[in-house]
């Protein structure tokens, strides 16, 4: 288990780079990195439900400017990350109840990764000033790698984090209520509530958070 743990957190924390450290192709985008690290361990259909999922509820957050977004990318990889460990470790593994597991840490890690990235930034804004000082072509580059091994690194503690976390509230997952496959539709409308709270706690915009929670359940009853 602990080679599984590793392997994803290194392949995951590798895709990542691409959100904004290298390449910035999309890779790193749900709807791509899910299936593709699903592929990697033969759950390559589970991989693209995954994406498709939180492709959706991120498909209009775009770090613009100063705004950073929640990390929709960090989301994906975890979600998918979670499923595959847990299937390897979870005993009376359930596929409804793991899903929602892995969706539900992808909701959390959304938050972690954007406060990470913001550290980030600030960090990369330090090296940036450095360069003022010395503008070297060997300080621009050791700048540079700095940049990526960082941004490897807050990705690489990310994943870890709620892989262990999962090891940890594994034997509690078969305690979940059973339910279908389609009423995972609640964890995005989750997301989409998560997101209104962090308006409310900054902006205090409770209307919003009112409208958002309606819907939810709204659709909840729909479902059911």
């Amino acid at each position: 288990m602990i080679g599984t743990i590793v392997l994803l957190c290194v392949i995951g924390a590798i895709v990542l780079l691409d959100k904004l450290a290298i390449g910035e192709f999309s890779i790193s985008q749900p709807i791509i990195a899910c299936p593709l690290i699903g592929l990697i361990f033969g759950e390559f259909h589970i991989g693209l439900l995954l994406g498709g999922v939180l492709q959706l509820v991120w498909v209009g957050a775009l770090p613009l400017g100063a705004k950073e977004p929640m990390d929709s990318q960090g989301a994906g990889v975890v979600a998918i990350a979670t499923f595959i460990l847990a299937k390897k470790s979870v005993i009376d593994f359930n596929l409804e109840k793991v899903l929602f597991v892995g969706l539900f840490f992808g909701v959390l890690a959304s938050i972690v990764g954007q406060v990470g990235a913001q550290m980030l930034k600030t960090y990369n804004n330090r090296l940036f000033k450095r360069i003022d000082k010395d503008s070297s072509i060997k300080r621009i580059v050791v700048n540079n790698y700095l940049g990526i091994i960082t941004s490897f690194i807050k990705n690489l503690v990310v994943i870890l984090i709620f892989q262990v976390l999962l090891v940890a509230v594994a034997p509690a997952i078969k305690l979940l209520p059973s339910f279908y496959l389609g009423e995972l539709i609640v964890i995005p409308l989750a997301i989409g509530v998560a997101s209104l709270a962090k308006i409310i706690i900054f902006k205090r915009r409770i209307l919003y958070m009112a409208i958002g929670a309606l819907t939810g359940v709204l659709l909840w009853v729909i479902l059911r």
